[in-house]
């Protein structure tokens, strides 16, 4: 699990979501999450920022979470399946917020002013 991973309660478990595994960051690289202004996790990133996002920012953050988690893929797609398609966006938007901003901050306490500066 990389310092970017996020343990969440939800969709009647507790998950592991960690876009900073080395698999997801190579699926990253090449693919990132195509959307309005460019598919680097950036771009996405700035997409929930702004109330941007789409459903399918929603479900790609959340799946390749999962999977960088430990989940395999078929599974994180039945969750994907379960628990996300025709399924209110606002909740499932805060999750991937949530999966897609630790990828850029790691753990809550992993920030020093030390390390900052």
């Amino acid at each position: 699990m990389s310092d970017c991973a996020r343990i969440i309660e939800w969709a009647g478990g507790t998950h592991t979501f960690d876009l900073g595994h080395p698999w997801i960051a190579k699926v990253l690289s090449f693919r990132g999450f195509p959307g309005s202004g460019g598919s680097s996790p950036a771009a996405c990133l700035a997409r929930f920022e702004n109330q941007n996002y789409t459903a399918d920012d929603i479900e790609a953050v959340i799946r390749l979470g999962l999977i960088g988690g430990g989940m395999d893929e078929a599974a994180a797609q039945a969750v994907i399946i379960n628990h996300v398609y025709g399924k209110p966006l606002g909740p499932l938007a805060i999750i991937a917020f949530e999966v897609l901003g630790a990828l850029f901050v790691g753990k809550p306490d992993a920030i020093s002013t030390d390390e900052a500066a």
